[in-house]
């Protein structure tokens, strides 16, 4: 039977060259993307697989119920709730980490910057990094131990033995190597260079390079903690526990100076990655719901390829109704013909496969260039598992795409097909094919009003006006370095007109802030604060409404005055910015500060958030980037000299520097906000071209079966336009339903979409008006192609055909 149906495929893909040719690149494009979905989601499973009895290791997250904030869920814990759990019988290993291991590693001349963790010796034995050199019982059994990544040890000793070598991690002290791992062939959720025995934080958090944190339920931040149960023991028995740890050690704790109801509850290490977004998390996995949206992708455009195939099979069911019906004469069963149809789309499936193997590699390098695989780091290795899935998934999509019209087919009664098989009535009233064709225009539609929202709502945020002069100041990250140590020597650079200095970075996700409230007994309300300099503020042009900037001479000693945004002054209560002047406020529950300005309002974070409440503070310690305002026409030579005066201050580190607008425009990098637009308007085009396909295909069809029609109205008189509206309509009637149906589907979207962003767009009727006429050209043009042929053609062809 097999034979059979390869030989009956082969059959009718010659005897339907085109038809052929549309239902496998259909497919092949489908399958690519689908393919690519597949790869990403073997990969990211894959994520600690390699360690025994995973199924017993559970990490234990924080949940935390905050008073402003609502409900936050971390990937973290307090380290005393390891040593609480330690004390029930079901654990067979607490394990306890702190990420707080982060410096220059020096050896001899040799100093490279380098990241790690602070673990328990169990983190060896719980989860099972391969060793090149060294034991895993006893690399971390000193205090002084430090374990490092092969990696790491290549990059601070190259090519000579680390094993027993002392090297010396700046704030921390000296180490000697005991151990190296092996470069891991599967994933890890861990994000780490090096290890080191939690044993030494006493002494860290004594010589104050971390906060204690080994007795404060509170320190929940950047602490981890993970259970391996004793074979035989249940995870209820943890929760449970942490139950009982949490009413016993966590009620009336606070954070902040608030109130905070914490509670703890465990998570698989099979389930954290991919898993849910948590607060903390270490690692580069991709969060479940991104894998889940980009398989609905696939699956939409795997759909519509097999939309495709359904529809042409059944339209060119009357060139095969006749075999059917002698098939079930000389005694073929239905089930005979429905397996017959079913090999026959498995082999047309199998055979886009290696069309849709090569579309992949050009996909997985169009994916390996999108800024967000930073953050996922993945690399679409290819093994035999993979090539055995991607066979499957091939038949599976064969059998889908052939259910139906061998379902259909099959059914043909061989009285009926053998007496008169033009009378059979496949395409009227409300057909199969018709709902098809709508579906998947309705669809066309949706993703092309999507895709003109968001790629709008994305210019729109990177070309917006923020408020400040953001053209023409480099940022440069002072990774430590003093602010006034370098700043004068900046200032002397040819091409530099101002030096200012800031905490973080504006107009990016990164910011500050602090307890504030105006009366010393009211209650204290979390708000943004940047400390600055007065040059900053000038740099930035900022706008003031009321009062002046920071006078340095004033601000020597403890900090005394403030400066704040038109928001912060609403906040506050004052009728006016002028009103605010002279007035005070409280930071951090005691700090008295005088409020000496007022400043319009100005987008100090990415567009997605809205202008709070700001504090700048003038704080000239915390200041760790430097901003510079430069001449265009010197940007070159002032950066050369900037490198210049890096090296004497830091000789080890690269300066690590940016424009303030490319800044900005790296912050949307950094949330994919840019990559959307790429990936939803890939989407579209797939879409787009396979209902095309579709539609191509059906007009084909229709133009073949109604030529003699067409030949005998030409004879009538009937002009090519007449017969272009005649073949035409029925096509551009289910155009038309698609828009009526898609245009407000995809409307409500888009607004759902723009609700996650505090300035946004508007869904203007020319949006959806220019989607509209693209859909409709595209598919007049489409339709168009085929149907003038035959509409200008010699009817004396068509009609001396039998």
């Amino acid at each position: 039977m097999l034979k059979n149906i390869l030989i009956t495929s082969l059959r009718n893909f010659f005897r339907n060259r085109v038809f052929s040719l549309i239902n496998i690149i259909g497919l092949s494009v489908s399958m690519s993307l689908g393919m690519l979905i597949i790869m990403i989601i073997k990969e990211q499973l894959s994520f600690d697989n390699f360690h025994h009895d995973s199924d017993r290791i559970y990490r234990v997250n924080t949940r935390l119920l905050h008073p402003e904030w609502g409900s936050i869920e971390f990937a973290s814990a307090p380290l005393p709730l390891g040593q609480a759990i330690n004390d029930y019988t079901f654990s067979e290993q607490v394990v306890s980490v702190s990420r707080h291991l982060n410096g220059d590693a020096t050896f001899h001349n040799v100093s490279v910057p380098v990241k790690g963790l602070i673990v328990d010796p169990s983190f060896l034995k719980v989860f099972n990094f391969p060793f090149v050199k060294g034991n895993s019982n006893t690399a971390l059994a000193t205090a002084n131990s430090l374990v490092l990544t092969q990696r790491a040890a290549e990059k601070i000793f190259g090519t000579a033995e680390p094993i027993g070598q002392t090297i010396s991690l700046a704030g921390y002290g000296d180490f000697i190597i005991t151990g190296v791992l092996q470069e891991l062939k599967g994933k890890t959720h861990f994000d780490f260079e090096m290890l080191c025995s939690l044993s030494n934080l006493p002494a860290f958090e004594k010589n104050g390079k971390m906060n204690p944190s080994m007795s404060d339920w509170s320190a929940y931040d950047n602490n981890y903690l993970y259970v391996k149960l004793k074979d035989g023991h249940k995870a209820e028995e943890i929760e449970q526990a942490l139950d009982e740890v949490n009413k016993k050690y966590c009620v009336g704790l606070k954070s902040d100076g608030r109130d905070i109801a914490y509670s703890f509850y465990l998570q698989p290490l099979n389930k954290i990655t991919p898993g849910p977004e948590l607060s903390g998390q270490m690692g580069k996995g991709m969060p479940a719901f991104f894998l889940i949206f980009l398989g609905v992708l696939a699956g939409i455009v795997i759909l519509m390829s097999v939309f495709n195939f359904t529809s042409l099979t059944i339209a060119k069911s009357l060139s095969r109704a006749r075999e059917i019906g002698v098939r079930k004469v000389v005694g073929a069963k239905r089930y005979q013909v429905f397996l017959q149809f079913i090999g026959e789309a498995v082999v047309f499936s199998m055979a886009s496969l290696v069309c849709s193997y090569l579309l992949l590699q050009f996909l997985k390098d169009i994916f390996l260039q999108l800024s967000f695989n930073q953050n996922f780091l993945l690399e679409f290795n290819e093994d035999i598992s993979l090539y055995i899935i991607f066979i499957l998934f091939a038949m599976v999509v064969g059998i889908l795409a052939g259910t139906l019209p061998a379902a259909y087919l099959s059914a043909f009664k061989p009285s009926q097909v053998l007496k008169d098989v033009q009378n059979l009535r496949i395409y009227s009233g409300l057909t199969l094919r018709k709902i098809l064709m709508v579906t998947q225009f309705t669809l066309s539609v949706i993703f092309v009003i999507i895709a003109s929202v968001v790629t709008r709502q994305v210019d729109y945020m990177l070309t917006a006006d923020y408020g400040i002069s953001q053209e023409d100041n480099l940022n440069m990250d002072l990774q430590g370095i003093a602010f006034e140590k370098i700043a004068n020597e900046v200032r002397s650079v040819p091409g530099v007109i101002a030096v200012g200095g800031a905490s973080h970075k504006l107009g990016t996700f990164e910011g500050g802030s602090g307890d504030y409230k105006k009366n010393k007994d009211d209650q204290s309300v979390n708000m943004h604060d940047f400390a600055v300099d007065d040059h900053y503020i000038e740099n930035l042009s900022l706008v003031f409404l009321a009062g002046r900037n920071f006078n340095p001479e004033e601000q020597v000693g403890r900090e005394k005055d403030v400066i704040l945004n038109e928001t912060a002054v609403t906040h506050f209560g004052f009728l006016n910015p002028n009103d605010a002047l002279g007035q005070t406020i409280y930071a951090n529950d005691s700090m008295m500060l005088r409020i000496i300005g007022v400043v319009k309002d100005f987008h100090f974070r990415p567009l997605t958030n809205k202008i709070g409440a700001l504090a700048l503070r003038y704080n000239n310690s915390k200041l760790q980037y430097l901003s510079a305002k430069i001449h265009p026409a010197q940007k070159e030579s002032v950066i050369v000299s900037l490198n210049v005066i890096w090296k004497k201050h830091d000789a080890v580190h690269a300066m690590d520097y940016k424009m303030m607008d490319e800044e900005i425009d790296a912050a949307y990098h950094q949330a994919g906000m840019k990559d959307i637009p790429v990936i939803i308007g890939y989407i579209t085009f797939l879409i787009i071209t396979l209902a095309c396909l579709g539609m191509l295909g059906m007009a084909m069809y229709a133009s073949q079966i109604r030529a003699k029609e067409i030949g005998i109205r030409k004879v009538m008189g009937a002009s090519v336009a007449d017969v272009l509206l005649l073949l035409s309509k029925s096509f551009m009637m289910l155009v038309g339903i698609a828009l009526m149906i898609g245009v407000p589907v995809s409307v409500i979207l888009g607004q759902g979409f723009l609700e996650d962003f505090a300035y946004k767009i508007s869904i203007t009727p020319l949006l959806v008006l220019v989607s509209v006429v693209i859909i409709a050209g595209v598919a007049l043009v489409t339709v168009w192609s085929q149907t003038i042929r035959v509409a200008t053609s010699n009817p004396v062809r068509w009609l001396r055909q039998e």
